[in-house]
């Protein structure tokens, strides 16, 4: 059926009957078994999708009812004006009067936020602040953050600590607010003496609760509690006369200027001086200034640069490469097979190519408890090695279950192809003992290319036509390799299993591979592979033209299925 002849009215009218639905009963509606033409048809609609089962289901705005703060549900099935999780996490935590817990956050959203609320504050989104013994997600602009942390704090305080004022007598918020603004409007003095009079209403450790409620320091608390106790404060002053030593920048104005200038070399600078390599440290500057006459120590020159509003920084990975045009569609292509699959109960599998490692006493990177650091040698030289260990591992997404072939001569095509073949002989076949098809999840460089022939070759005959089975692969696009799952679910643990131990035989490295576990139920086999492959092997295109390849209409470069022939 051409594209055409699809209408978006079935999809609204299957929707305002049954309020949601899933994408199997959209492509049923719909006529086609394509979840590509699907997704088209709902772009001409105003629809959302679920934050909670990961976007499995769909309605219409027209449909939803929104409350106030923007959440809807249907049989325990919700959604958000917000979209996705994330958007809907951060803008309820941006929206908070007192910020969100995440107990309060899961349970306003019926969905577990915990990992959410981490990665937003990761991407800089949202902060978190710890209040109460616990952390307290606020919004990431820093007046915002303060108001929500003020009035979370009062909130917590005991009914001494906000004032007089009785706390049945007047709304929290209300109370809050008047608090927050009253203490705005004071000077420096008396900011110390009201925190001080609420010290003493307070009682035993009543300095220390304060300070935390109104952002100041304990001492400046016990200060103006003393000062109140003493009857020792002078009206017409906030400090003492002549108190404090004169700042270095009054007592020598040039010092700014100095250091400006030094700074500079850093930041624009003459690329033929000197002074534009050289790492500027705060003992550095100090010493350069001492050259002119200005005598100042390393700790005050960090503290006029945060006022001319420097700091320390690290490099930041912003700058991004050229990312394909297609790149999104590709991952909700692979998100549509790996739910599919998983629904039906057939396998699908990551797989990839883990760092190649020197077997020999060299340095693992990492920490490791012990009571003596592991000596290994001062360099990695090849030559000192007993071999190579060139790790190719294949996941199963489904039963949380990894296996690693240890080769020890190249990375080539067929060993990647040999790896997976060895899998399903030895246990994906009789894991998976009805399924005739098999999604392989794979980057899109390396022994298992995109563009490999060996590869696609490979796969035809010893995968397909030995087993009799049909093979989908679907390949991550270049510079999105992290996200596919054998990276944070298989290598990682791996990585985190031998850190800081001398992989110094093959056998050590299989102990460690078959002894990563974790506390989700992720178990590892491993398996060493003495073959040796050659690199360079040709396959002709009259060769190719014998197999059994269907590549996808929509993303033909990245997604291909063979059958046995």
């Amino acid at each position: 059926m051409r594209l055409s002849a699809f209408s978006a009215d079935a999809i609204a009218t299957l929707l305002r009957k049954q309020k949601i639905t899933s994408m199997p009963k959209l492509m049923a509606a719909l006529g086609t078994d394509a979840r590509r033409t699907v997704f088209r048809k709902l772009k001409e609609l105003a629809y959302r999708t679920s934050y909670s089962h990961c976007g499995r289901y769909y309605t219409l705005d027209e449909v939803a009812e929104f409350d106030q703060q923007g959440l809807w549900s249907y049989r325990q099935v919700w959604f958000s004006v917000y979209g996705t999780l994330l958007s809907t996490a951060a803008a309820m935590v941006e929206g908070a009067d007192l910020g969100y817990f995440v107990e309060e956050l899961d349970n306003r959203l019926h969905v577990g936020t915990k990992d959410a609320l981490r990665k937003l504050v990761r991407d800089a989104r949202l902060t978190r602040e710890k209040v109460a013994g616990q952390f307290l997600y606020c919004a990431a602009d820093s007046r915002r953050r303060r108001q929500q942390l003020l009035a979370r704090s009062s909130l917590l305080a005991e009914p001494g600590v906000v004032g007089a004022i009785p706390e049945a007598a007047i709304l929290p918020d209300e109370l809050r607010a008047a608090i927050v603004l009253f203490f705005s409007l004071l000077d420096e003095k008396q900011r110390r003496l009201y925190a001080g009079l609420e010290a003493l209403k307070t009682g035993r450790g009543g300095d220390g609760r304060i300070a935390e409620f109104l952002g100041l320091d304990a001492g400046t608390v016990a200060r103006g509690r003393q000062e109140l106790l003493e009857q020792d404060v002078e009206v017409e002053r906030a400090r003492r006369a002549g108190g404090g030593r004169k700042s270095v920048e009054k007592k020598t104005p040039e010092v700014i200027a100095h250091i400006e200038e030094l700074m500079q070399h850093d930041t624009a600078g003459d690329p033929m001086t000197s002074l534009k390599w050289t790492r500027r440290t705060t003992a550095k500057i100090a010493v350069e200034l001492s050259s002119v006459g200005i005598e100042i120590s390393d700790r005050t020159v960090a503290r006029l640069l945060k006022k001319m509003h420097f700091s320390l920084r690290v490099n930041q990975k912003k700058l991004a490469g050229a990312s394909p045009d297609e790149r999104d569609s590709q991952f909700a292509h692979i998100a549509d097979l790996r739910e599919s699959f998983a629904a039906e109960g057939l396998p699908v599998i990551s797989v990839d190519t883990k760092k190649r490692e020197l077997v020999g006493r060299f340095k693992n990177s990492g920490v490791a408890w012990d009571r003596e650091p592991v000596p290994v040698t001062d360099h990695d030289f090849r030559s000192d090695a007993i071999g190579i260990a060139i790790l190719y591992g294949v996941y199963d997404v489904q039963a949380n279950r990894g296996t690693v072939f240890v080769g020890t001569t190249y990375d080539t095509p067929y060993f990647a192809v040999d790896a997976v073949e060895k899998w399903w002989r030895t246990e994906g076949q009789h894991r998976y003992r009805d399924a005739g098809h098999l999604v392989i999840l794979a980057d899109g460089g390396g022994s298992n290319s995109a563009t490999s022939r060996v590869w696609k070759y490979g796969l035809q005959t010893r995968v397909c036509d030995r087993h009799r089975l049909n093979v989908t692969v679907a390949h991550y696009p270049s510079g999105a390799s992290k996200w596919n799952p054998i990276e944070h679910r298989l290598f990682s643990e791996i990585s985190k299993n031998w850190a800081a131990r001398p992989l110094d035989s093959y056998e050590t490295i299989l102990r460690y591979l078959r002894t990563t576990t974790t506390t989700t139920g992720l178990r590892v086999r491993a398996h060493l592979v003495r073959k040796a492959y050659k690199k360079g092997v040709k396959i002709t295109r009259d060769q190719m033209d014998e197999l059994s390849l269907t590549n996808d209409e929509a993303l033909p470069k990245w997604n291909y299925t063979l059958q046995p022939i």
